[in-house]
């Protein structure tokens, strides 16, 4: 009996550490992240500037599939780095469907370097725009007005006085924000130093605290002064917005692997799940044994395979409005080549009483 008590035990364990290290993401959640990627170069400097460090840093984006995210220490055209665009290379190295703003103001080396933003492009962006903050070398914060909510991204000074007046600035922006407000990224300051910190309280009087704050959001630090990347947040009118889940990310089964992400970046990444009223976060939902599509990954025909006829097909966009209704089809493709491409929720159901509701991407 204590043999099999141990072995379930064990079990047990092991099915919570391996949750803990794929943080698979909830039905109808959005999934918001923020990142540090010490400009791609690997968890320790002086590091090395190329594509295998940056796949691997897109490779975890990948892996925790958010669908807004905030990137700090991000550059674009410098000269001594090929010029690259770092920020869409990430993006395309994840393979996922984002789109991009960059923010960067600080010039350096003839480009420039700074913080940006991928998000869905499912989600209908309303407005964008750069937002100069304080700081010894140009700051700035990425905004971008979704139908929902606001999503801010920055990467604030190590310069206290000037963090703190970036804090001032951040905090008097969301006074014209007539919807909830998300502020994301590096914020070189914690709620944990004295006085709960130096320009925190600032952000405080109007944002509360929704990401993990157990540990540190730096590799290798055990002091109690190491959580500088947060994901705060500002409601609007009892929005109904819930916070589902949120954690640090230190270690994650990428590829099969699993990856101490202290190699990846010297910053840990960030995400806080949430739940907003009338819209949906890009995730499979439920799946049938007896109906699976193929490929998952589209250009103009969804192939169908069932047990049972099918009776019907609907494909909506990731906000919910229907795209594609097809009735009695008696076909075991559909032509989806009037489709914009993006990503996709395909529901069907078969006359058997089955039904299949999932995820496609269209290219």
């Amino acid at each position: 009996m204590k043999k099999i008590t141990l072995l379930l035990t064990f079990f047990i364990c092991l099915n919570i550490s391996l949750n803990a290290q794929t943080y698979p993401k909830k039905e109808n959640v959005i999934r918001l992240l923020t990142y540090n990627t010490h400009y791609c170069k690997g968890g320790s400097d002086p590091g090395s500037i190329d594509d295998y460090n940056t796949r691997r840093l897109a490779s975890v984006i990948e892996a925790l599939d958010p669908d807004v995210v905030a990137l700090q220490e991000l550059d674009s055209a410098m000269s001594d780095r090929r010029r690259r665009d770092l920020l869409k290379q990430i993006s395309e190295f994840t393979g996922l469907d984002y789109q991009h703003f960059f923010g960067g103001l600080a010039p350096i080396n003839g480009g420039k370097v700074g913080p940006g933003l991928l998000f869905k492009k499912d989600l209908k962006v309303v407005k964008k725009g750069i937002i100069p903050l304080a700081g010894d070398e140009a700051r700035s914060a990425v905004r971008v007005d979704f139908e929902k909510f606001t999503f801010m991204g920055t990467h604030l000074d190590l310069n206290d006085a000037k963090r703190t007046q970036s804090a001032s600035t951040l905090v008097n922006e969301t006074d014209f924000i007539r919807k909830p407000c998300f502020l994301a990224g590096d914020l070189n300051d914690s709620h944990r130093w004295g006085n709960g910190g130096i320009a925190f309280p600032v952000l405080a009087d109007k944002f509360s605290i929704v990401s993990d704050t157990e540990g540190n959001t730096i590799p290798g630090r055990t002091d109690n002064g190491a959580l500088i990347d947060y994901i705060l947040f500002k409601d609007y009118k009892n929005s109904g917005i819930k916070i589902v889940e949120t954690h640090i990310v230190r270690t994650l089964k990428v590829n099969g692997s699993v990856i101490d992400l202290g190699s990846i970046s010297d910053h840990y990444p960030v995400y806080v799940d949430i739940e907003i009223p009338g819209l949906s976060g890009i995730e499979n939902a439920t799946r049938s044994n007896s109906i699976r599509i193929y490929p998952t990954q589209v250009q103009n025909t969804l192939n169908i395979q069932s047990e049972s006829p099918v009776r019907k097909i609907n494909i909506y966009s990731m906000t919910g409005q229907k795209q594609l209704e097809a009735n009695n089809p008696g076909t075991a493709s559909v032509d989806i080549s009037s489709l914009s491409n993006g990503i996709y929720i395909v529901e069907i159901f078969a006359d058997n009483g089955t039904t299949f509701k999932g995820k496609i991407i269209k290219r």
